[in-house]
């Protein structure tokens, strides 16, 4: 008999283990440990943190989700979804540490039933370019487009992409508390001030080059060598220093070339003024999609959605091709009020959304307007409004905003006929019958003898017609 080799633990381990590997978490959002915000511990986090596994329905009833170990039935067969958060594979008790997973997972399936794609937010954030885009419904670029779908970037080509690309080394400015910011100059700014001057010799170096070609194609010379730091004196570092100082734009445009800062707009006068500096300040505006809110964590699409864009038919079975997708219902959540929200918080294939802008029919007098305006506790379900959602971004906290406009009624009575509880197909209208006159109604009451009564009942009505046909005749009683 052949003797067994021997292998170690960890290869046996491995040997043994159909899932080789999860992804490390990634960290929470911050609002979920901050105790200035409102937060519910039911509520589902902005983002997954953990990776969230599946197996078929016949691994399930054995406990076999691929790991190293069964997990137990009672626990992972009472779920009608079969999907689990490993928090860790292996604890210091030997056991899976292990929870639900289907708050996200479904989450994610709800979110690609709308079929609607991931775009980038809009150049100008300000509200009115907001109402605007949502108000006209105007066509978004996509995330996945090629002059902005940028994962791995050339070192030199990155300055030049500034205003495209998504992905920095550097941190958001705008984002950062005055603590982080002082922290993060401590630790990564100042010990890279030797860097940074060698950064400004080898750009007046350049510039002096470019300066040197120029002037020897006028004059018909041999174009130089190309430019050597070295040959920079300090007198010039120092003058260039000077120069930078009374250039804001130039100064914020080398500073973020060398951290790689996230872009950022110009301050409004507002907050310049508040200031109180003699210092002419002029900065130009970026063109840049992230710089109003910054940009995201993640890719622009989160892997949410690989939709690139919407512009597909839906063939009905009876009505062929419509006109629009099929909408669907939102609850609403938060009611606006007057002065204080200006549109209402809604629920959306299980995110947050806000209610549509501009002159809708959810923003005029109506009862779609009024469940909007205030929240009935005696409605059964809640209040709820028909939306078509049109496209979604993800914003600098990697949460999923989407974008609504209010359904048609063509397009509501078509779903609700999908859903049952509509007949549109083939039902001929019933015509109400005309209401009769005070006379007629009367009339219907009255008995069908010689008397009639000008009241609506009779004593022939009520049986005793013979009694008083025999007063009449003056028979005795």
């Amino acid at each position: 008999m052949a003797s067994v080799r021997s292998v170690s633990p960890g290869g046996a381990l491995l040997r043994s283990s159909r899932l080789f590997s999860l992804p490390r978490p990634i960290p929470p959002p911050p609002s979920a440990s901050s105790s200035t915000n409102r937060n519910s511990d039911t509520a589902t986090l902005g983002f997954p943190t953990h990776q969230v596994i599946t197996t078929t329905s016949s691994s399930r009833k054995r406990g076999d989700w691929g790991l190293k170990r069964p997990l137990p039935l009672k626990s992972t067969t009472k779920s009608s979804n079969a999907m689990l958060r490993v928090r860790q594979i292996d604890s210091i008790e030997q056991v899976t540490d292990y929870t639900s997973g289907a708050d996200h997972g479904l989450s994610l399936r709800k979110f690609q039933e709308l079929h609607i794609p991931v775009t980038v937010p809009p150049t100008t954030l300000d509200s009115y370019s907001i109402r605007a885009t949502s108000r006209m419904n105007l066509p978004q670029q996509s995330a996945f487009e090629e002059e902005g779908d940028f994962t791995d970037i050339d070192p030199e080509k990155a300055a030049a992409m500034q205003d495209k690309r998504w992905k920095f080394t550097g941190p958001w400015l705008a984002g950062m508390s005055q603590g982080a910011f002082n922290k993060w100059l401590a630790k990564n700014v100042k010990p890279r001030r030797p860097e940074f001057l060698q950064f400004l010799r080898t750009k007046i170096a350049q510039e002096n080059l470019e300066t040197a070609m120029l002037k020897a194609q006028e004059q018909g010379e041999t174009l130089p060598a190309t430019a050597d730091p070295s040959s920079v004196t300090d007198e010039q570092l120092t003058d260039y220093l000077r120069k930078l100082r009374n250039d804001n734009q130039q100064l914020y445009e080398l500073v973020g070339h060398f951290l790689d800062l996230a872009p950022l707009n110009p301050p409004t006068s507002d907050a310049l003024a508040q200031l109180n500096s003699t210092t002419h300040v002029t900065l130009t505006q970026s063109g840049s999609p992230y710089a109003d809110r910054g940009p995201p964590i993640t890719h622009p699409s989160a892997g949410i959605s690989y939709l690139k864009t919407s512009m597909y038919l839906d063939n009905h079975p009876l009505y062929g091709p419509q006109r629009a997708h099929a909408p669907m219902q939102a609850r609403v959540i938060n009611p606006r009020r007057s002065g204080i929200n200006v549109t209402a918080h809604i629920g959306v294939a299980g995110f947050v959304a806000d209610s549509p802008y501009g002159d809708t029919a959810s923003n005029s007098r109506g009862s779609m307007s009024r469940m909007l305006d205030r929240f009935d506790p005696e409605l059964k379900g809640g209040a709820k409004i028909w939306v078509q959602p049109n496209s979604a971004n993800v914003d600098a906290k990697g949460r999923i905003r989407i974008n609504v406009s209010d359904a048609k009624e063509e397009d509501r009575l078509v779903a609700l006929e999908l859903l049952g509880e509509e007949k549109i197909f083939g039902e001929k209208k019933k015509v109400e019958p005309r209401p009769s006159a005070a006379t007629e109604l009367r009339n219907s009451y009255r008995s069908s003898g010689t008397y009639r009564s000008t009241r609506m009942s009779s004593s022939t009505g009520y049986g005793i017609g013979s009694l008083e046909s025999r007063y009449r005749q003056g028979a005795p009683a």
